[in-house]
């Protein structure tokens, strides 16, 4: 039998799946947005647990959250001093160095306390680094503000500080919190 020339397989299956609007080279569905804003039903929580927000270091261009400093992506908070009472809804894409940089700015004291607003998408370095810290998994999809939809991800708001107790008073009505496990309880 005569062996045939390596050529490129096209088959009418293989240029169907290509152009199939599920087909997605990201396994997390995004929408190709990085800057959010948060919506408002975590935004009083927040406050009511943190009281002043200092700062907020992902900012978009337009603040929604009452911090007394923002930090935009034109500004880029990872090279800037992090103090006080940070609220934190970092780009999703690079969360994994914004999770570093507050870890880093709150172990140093500079940062008192925090409440991170991430996806939980518990598989991920970024997640397993905060996994020790109070957190509350949010019921159902977030709206962030200025979306028409819901997110298609889960959240979770992770608070970082000594005020755990006040976390999950003011965070339990937006899903399960879960405070440090201790194993030998």
């Amino acid at each position: 039998m005569k062996k045939q020339p390596a050529v490129a397989a096209t088959t009418r299956t293989s240029r169907v799946s290509s152009r199939h609007p599920l087909k997605k080279k990201n396994v997390h569905f995004s929408s190709g947005r990085q800057n959010w804003k948060t919506p408002p039903k975590i935004i009083r929580p927040t406050e009511a647990v943190l009281g002043v927000i200092d700062l907020d270091p992902c900012s978009p261009i337009v603040p929604n959250i009452p911090a007394r400093r923002f930090f935009t992506e034109e500004i880029n908070g990872l090279r800037q001093p992090w103090y006080g009472n940070v609220f934190m809804n970092p780009p999703y894409k690079s969360c994994i160095w914004w999770i570093k940089k507050i870890l880093r700015e709150y172990r140093a004291g500079r940062v008192k306390e925090a409440i991170i607003l991430v996806a939980a998408r518990t598989e991920t370095k970024a997640f397993h680094l905060l996994r020790s810290f109070p957190m509350c998994f949010i019921k159902g999809r977030l709206k962030f503000s200025g979306s028409k939809n819901t997110a298609t991800f889960p959240s979770v708001a992770i608070y970082l500080g000594p005020n755990a107790r006040k976390f999950h008073q003011e965070f339990k009505h937006l899903g399960v919190v879960m405070l440090e496990w201790n194993p030998e309880a």
